[in-house]
């Protein structure tokens, strides 16, 4: 990928784990009630972080937070597309991951929340960023499901949980 300016965007973190060249998986999880599906997840994101892959996503739902936590906490790296402004403050976790150079977050909003539009770019952000997803209890008509048909239709690699 050729470098590129990030313009009117604000960033903390790696910025070359969303410049280099290597793979970057898609991460969208929708809440589930099925307990096999929590493990399952958890599972395939400890492995990631052992093979020290590159997750991108949102990071909006609890099960995308477990996915980021575990990736990193073993040894992965990620890139969090914020529907929202930077946080002011980052949890001590977050810290180590952009201290060890494993994280970069960014956000091209200037809100205190993010809203559906807002969540829906940056997960089209993530999609176009990514050589494949990973997608977790995808639900019929749900914001995940056009990223997913599209995907499809381009031929991306996609697994589905």
């Amino acid at each position: 990928m050729k470098p590129f300016k990030m313009i009117g965007v604000r960033y903390k973190g790696n910025t070359s784990l969303l410049t280099d060249p290597w793979a970057r998986i898609g991460v969208f999880a929708s809440r589930s009630e099925d307990p096999a599906i929590g493990i399952i997840r958890e599972q395939w994101a400890r492995t990631k972080g052992r093979q020290h892959k590159c997750i991108i996503g949102t990071f909006h739902s609890k099960a995308e937070v477990e996915i980021l936590y575990f990736v990193l906490k073993y040894g992965g790296s990620a890139v969090w597309i914020m529907g929202c402004s930077l946080p002011r403050k980052l949890n001590d976790f977050c810290k180590e991951a952009i201290r060890k150079k494993r994280l970069l977050i960014i956000s091209c909003f200037h809100r205190e929340h993010h809203s559906y539009a807002t969540a829906r770019y940056c997960a089209q952000l993530a999609d176009m960023f990514s050589s494949y997803l990973a997608i977790w209890s995808m639900k019929e008509g749900g914001m995940i499901e056009p990223i997913y048909n599209r995907a499809i239709q381009r031929g991306k690699w996609v697994e589905r949980f």
